[in-house]
């Protein structure tokens, strides 16, 4: 395996396994507003704030509401335990490829057990989704299936500059502000 090809599936892995434990802590964001954002764990305020949405939009029984918090603390709990597992592998990673000509074979067995830590976390994302949807009726289902798949121009949207947040009318990207530049840190844009 090359240097080039190793490089490339660290930064694959690194995004990936960065991901798992979206969230808004704010510890977690502020030395590096960005991608250290990503390793935030999602706050009780913001699975209240989320479900509130969910249940205007989606229409929730109070009994739904109930049981999609205790899957959201559960997958918060869940990812932490996998973000404890990847954290010790990650620094290995970084510390290795610090040194002036990194062991490749060292560098492609952390890169592997990253991956299986990925694909873990893939893992149990699925099954909650699938936990969160058997909780839904069947029109409920419908409008988050209808999100999922408008999600990707919704993102693409963003990236642009094209829609902004609410509250920045006439499409004004957030997409510049960080907890360190003025925006707010329970706020991920």
């Amino acid at each position: 395996m090359s240097l080039r090809n190793i490089s490339f599936v660290f930064l694959f892995v690194c995004l990936s396994v960065a991901a798992f434990g979206q969230g808004d802590s704010p510890s977690s964001a502020a030395p590096h507003h960005g991608m250290m954002r990503l390793w935030g764990m999602t706050s009780d305020q913001r699975i209240d704030r989320a479900l509130d949405t969910l249940q205007s939009t989606l229409n929730l029984s109070p009994s739904q509401v109930t049981s999609i918090r205790q899957l959201a603390q559960a997958r918060r709990d869940s990812f932490k335990s996998v973000r404890e597992q990847a954290k010790p592998k990650f620094n290995e990673l970084m510390a290795l490829l610090k040194q002036p000509n990194p062991d490749p074979a060292a560098v492609g067995r952390i890169v592997i057990d990253l991956k299986a830590t990925h694909e873990q976390a893939r893992a149990k994302q699925m099954d909650l989704e699938k936990q969160f949807l058997a909780l839904l009726n069947p029109t409920q289902q419908q409008i988050v299936n209808n999100l999922r798949s408008q999600a990707q121009t919704f993102v693409a949207l963003r990236a642009l500059g094209m829609l902004g947040a609410p509250g920045f009318p006439g499409g004004v990207s957030t997409s510049n502000l960080s907890p360190g530049g003025g925006g707010n840190p329970d706020t991920e844009y």
